[in-house]
C-alpha cells in the first residue's frame, strides 16, 4: 500500500506540472485574444473559465497534499481541511459542469434545429453562457458547504500519522451526502455531455451525404471543423467518464471509512485537469496554432 501511494504521488507531481502548463497556456492565449478584440466567443469563454478553475484546483490539491503528507492539521486544526475540501468540491464540480456546458454550447452551435426555442438560444448564446457559468458556480458552492459539518478530527487518536488522514465523520449522513453530490455534480453533467455529443454525431451522420455532394471548399472545411470538434468532445467525455468512475469508487470507499483512497481522488482529479487541457489544445484550432507558433519560435531561438 505504501509503494502504491508513493507511485501515485510521483505521478501526481508530473501530471500536476502538465496541468499547470496546459491550462496556463489556454488562459494566456485567450487573455491575449480578449485584450486584442475585447470579447471572447461563448465557447472560448467557457474554456477560459474551465482552464482557470483547473489551475486553482491544482493549487488547492498541492495545499491538500502538504497537509495530508506532513500532518499540518496538528497545527491548523479542522479549519484547514474544511477550507481545502470545500474549495476542492466547489472547484472540481464546477469544472465538470463547465465541460458539460461546453458540449451543450457546441450542440447548439452545430446542430440545426428549426424550433424557435433553439433559434432563440443561438441568438442569445453569449448571455446564455454567462448565466450557465454563474449558476453553476453558485449551485456548486452551496452543494459544497455541507462538507464543512462532516469534518471532525479525532482528538483521542494516538497515531499522529493517521490524525490528519481520518477526518470524516462516518455514518448515514455522509452516505446520503456522497450519493446526493455524486448525482448532481457527476451524473447529471455526464448526461448532458452524452446527449449533446449524441445529437452532434447524429446530425453529422444525417448530413454527411449532403456535405460530400457539396464539393465547395468552404463547406468541406466547415464539415471538417465540425468533425474535429466532435472528436474533441468525445475524447473529453471519455476522459471525464474515466476520472468520474475513479472518483465515485473512491467516494464509496470513503463512505466505508477507507481513507487511504483519498490519494486516488487527487490523482484522478489531476488526470482530468491535465488530460482535458491537452485535448482542448489539440482539438481547438486557435489553441493548436498558438501552440505550434510557440514551439516554432522556441526552435528558432535555439
Amino acid at each position: 500500500m505504501v509503494a502504491v501511494e508513493a507511485i501515485l504521488q510521483i505521478l501526481t507531481v508530473v501530471i500536476v506540472f502538465i496541468s499547470f502548463t496546459g491550462n496556463s497556456f489556454i488562459v494566456h492565449v485567450y487573455f491575449l485574444e480578449y485584450r486584442t478584440n475585447k470579447v471572447l466567443k461563448p465557447n472560448e469563454l467557457i474554456v477560459t473559465v474551465f482552464a482557470f478553475f483547473n489551475i486553482l484546483i491544482q493549487i488547492n490539491l498541492l495545499l491538500w497534499f502538504m497537509d495530508y503528507l506532513f500532518n499540518l492539521c496538528t497545527f491548523l486544526g479542522e479549519v484547514i481541511y474544511q477550507v481545502l475540501d470545500l474549495s476542492d468540491i466547489f472547484l472540481t464540480k464546477s469544472s465538470y459542469w463547465f465541460i458539460a456546458w461546453l458540449c451543450f454550447i457546441y450542440f447548439v452551435k452545430i446542430v440545426k434545429i428549426k424550433r424557435k426555442f433553439f433559434k432563440s438560444l443561438k441568438q442569445k448564446i453569449s448571455l446564455l453562457v454567462n448565466i450557465l457559468i454563474l449558476c453553476s458556480m453558485l449551485v456548486n458552492f452551496f452543494l459544497a458547504v455541507p462538507v464543512i459539518y462532516m469534518i471532525k478530527l479525532k482528538a483521542n487518536s494516538t497515531n499522529l500519522s493517521m490524525l490528519c488522514k481520518d477526518y470524516y465523520i462516518t455514518g448515514d449522513t455522509i452516505h446520503i451526502y456522497s450519493a446526493f453530490l455524486s448525482f448532481f455534480t457527476s451524473f447529471l453533467p455526464l448526461v448532458i455531455m452524452l446527449m449533446s455529443s449524441f445529437g452532434i454525431v447524429t446530425f453529422l451522420c444525417m448530413h454527411s451525404r449532403t456535405m460530400r455532394k457539396n464539393t465547395v471548399a468552404g463547406s468541406s472545411s466547415h464539415g471538417d471543423a465540425h468533425t474535429v470538434v466532435t472528436v474533441m468532445i468525445v475524447c473529453l467525455i471519455l476522459l471525464y467518464m474515466l476520472c468520474t468512475v475513479t472518483a465515485l469508487a473512491a467516494n464509496l470507499q470513503i463512505a466505508m471509512a477507507e481513507f487511504d483512497i483519498l490519494v486516488a481522488i487527487t490523482f484522478a482529479s489531476s488526470i482530468h485537469s491535465a488530460g482535458s487541457s491537452v485535448i482542448l489544445i489539440i482539438g481547438t484550432v486557435k489553441l493548436r496554432r498558438s501552440c505550434g507558433a510557440l514551439c516554432c519560435s522556441q526552435n528558432v531561438s535555439d
